[in-house]
């Protein structure tokens, strides 16, 4: 169909060589000597060669010719149906697999049509022998490694590239035992995410030789050139160019069936992390291998990582300053090492069948353009260090289907602008102790109404008027008979408790590594274990990265007060 259809243009013209060379190629080994490729269509030169196993290394004499990229997979809408339109819709669109080019010195494996040394395809890449340790998993690590340990690394197994088959290429029993110089870029990077002992969310065992047959599948990309690495001449053989030799490593996707020589002792939901070793031991779940997972990593440490063997989701950046987990028994854990920032257009909900637990290191803000409702079964208890400041534009209302308790360790203001009413709609009274005076100024009139008897009882009765003094009444007595006595008052409740304090939330996230993981051992973070605490002592945010230090003014509140007079208010217990 193509080649009558004028409308494809895929096929290019090429210049016919000598009958004797055009039918006699079937499958050829060609070694990727450059990837100049000013069509973009993945097209390689390569230098066919005979088999051999020297390695990337070794130079070939051969024909030196272009083939094109045969991918696994590749389409595009019917070119026929090209519309008159410039629209995404009367275009043709295209989808598929794209994975080129490999780096210089690669086999390939090109096939050619009909035998045509013109119609040449390379579709597949030949291995290396025994180079795919890190294939496909791009950071695996090995107990088999060289070169000096950076601080801070305690983990038995540490990332690797592939060993030096120039230094360590002889015969060997078990190649994949040979020491390999460490991958320090990717180790610094897992130090500081945190991650470098942790053996789940770091370090992995993701390696085409961890064991046979390999439950290893994925693909790693080769990465970026290492630009400021070493440099190695690459090209046709008399034509080479000095190119950068090493990458900076790539990033993977990797699908772990796990390995079923370390068995997890048991579900992640109600066991602690142990494995065992198949080869030293029988114990273990056969259902739970290690390191079955999914996983999306870059070169830097951002990943995905599913993991059936913990049974855990995991996103991080590579940096560790944020990260969230989704653990077996339902937890959500999130840390960020600057802010958490969540905005709706519609609403937010928070719904805890238990309890909400929120802390700030300095201050907590909360806005509403309209109101703010609260709505509580039984009580709200507010524990404040210094002062509470209430500000209204219009009114204040406070309303108590019983009593209402109002207690100062020194002074009570009461203060309007205006007029201030006082209603009572039985007693009222007013106490003060004794030795202690109640002054009352008026700057007009003081007009007291009383419906019945009004009763004044003092050691002294002092009436004092700068222009005239009146009294009314059908009898006076001055002097007899004996006045009644006035009713004392009686005095208000003092308030001697103080509110509650509130809990301090108990499992915090932290930057990695985080001993608090539910995996770790789930029996440590059951709900009962992880109720908020009043322990102050539990603070979540380092000493010196505190803001607000003087936490005591929260927890141990005590009255004001000076001297005996004043009532202590004692911490109530819970």
């Amino acid at each position: 169909m193509s080649d009558i259809n004028p409308i494809n243009t895929q096929e290019e013209s090429r210049t016919p060589d000598e009958p004797e060379r055009s039918k006699k190629y079937g499958f050829k080994i060609g070694r990727v000597v450059s990837h100049l490729d000013p069509g973009y269509m993945g097209t390689l030169k390569v230098t066919l060669i005979n088999y051999d196993s020297t390695g990337n290394e070794a130079e070939d004499k051969g024909e030196t010719i272009d083939v094109e990229y045969a991918p696994v997979f590749y389409g595009t809408t019917p070119p026929e149906h090209l519309g008159l339109n410039d629209t995404y819709e009367d275009t043709q669109q295209s989808y598929g697999f794209w994975a080129v080019p490999p780096d210089v010195g690669t086999r390939v494996l090109v096939g050619f049509v009909d035998g045509d040394i013109n119609k040449g395809y390379w579709f597949a890449c030949i291995q290396d022998r025994y180079m795919n340790f890190m294939v496909p998993g791009a950071q695996p690590v090995t107990e088999f490694y060289k070169g000096q340990v950076p601080e801070g690394v305690t983990s038995r197994k540490l990332p690797t590239a592939e060993y030096n088959k120039r230094i360590d290429g002889g015969e060997q029993k078990d190649p994949t035992k040979n020491k390999k110089p460490l991958n320090l870029k990717f180790i610094e990077k897992l130090k500081e995410s945190g991650l470098a002992d942790d053996d789940i969310r770091g370090i992995t065992s993701t390696s085409a030789r961890r064991e046979l047959p390999s439950n290893v599948y994925g693909i790693s990309s080769p990465g970026p050139l290492d630009k400021k690495g070493p440099k190695a001449p690459r090209g046709v053989k008399d034509e080479k160019a000095e190119v950068y030799k090493s990458r900076l490593g790539g990033q993977s996707i990797v699908i772990d069936d796990g390995d079923d020589k370390r068995l997890r002792k048991g579900p992640a939901k109600d066991t602690p992390y142990q494995y065992f070793d198949q080869e030293a031991s029988s114990g273990g779940d056969k259902a739970i291998p290690h390191n079955e997972m999914v996983r999306f990593r870059t070169r830097t440490g951002h990943q995905i990582l599913l993991h059936n063997s913990e049974d855990l989701i995991y996103i991080s950046n590579g940096r560790g300053t944020t990260w969230i987990e989704l653990t077996s028994n339902g937890k959500i854990d999130i840390y960020a090492q600057d802010s958490i920032s969540v905005h709706s257009e519609n609403d937010i909900n928070f719904v805890a069948d238990r309890d909400i637990n929120v802390e700030a290191g300095r201050h907590m803000n909360f806005t509403a353009a309209d109101s703010i409702f609260q709505k509580v079964g039984k009580n709200i208890e507010q524990r404040i260090g210094q002062d509470l400041r209430v500000s209204a534009a219009k009114d204040i209302q406070m309303y108590a289907v019983k009593d209402n308790f109002i207690t100062a360790g020194e002074k009570n203001h009461f203060n309007s602008y205006l007029e201030t009413y006082i209603t009572s709609l039985k007693d009222m009274h007013i106490f003060t102790k004794e030795e202690s005076n109640l002054n009352i100024v008026c700057g007009a009139d003081f007009n007291l109404k009383v419906v019945k008897k009004t009763k004044i009882t003092s050691e002294e009765s002092h009436v004092n008027s700068s222009k005239g003094h009146y009294e009314t009444a059908k009898p006076i007595h001055m002097n007899g008979p004996t006045a009644e006595t006035a009713t004392k008052a009686e005095q208000a409740e003092i308030v001697t408790e103080a509110a509650l304090a509130a809990k301090f939330p108990k499992r915090v996230p932290q930057h990695e590594p985080w001993p608090e993981h539910e995996n770790w051992d789930p029996n440590l973070v059951l709900p009962e274990k992880t109720e908020a605490t009043p322990d102050t002592n539990d603070v979540h945010i380092p000493e010196g990265e505190r803001v607000a230090t003087d936490r005591a003014l929260i927890s141990g509140l005590k009255d004001s007060g000076k001297g005996e007079e004043l009532p202590e208010i004692p911490l109530r217990p819970e």
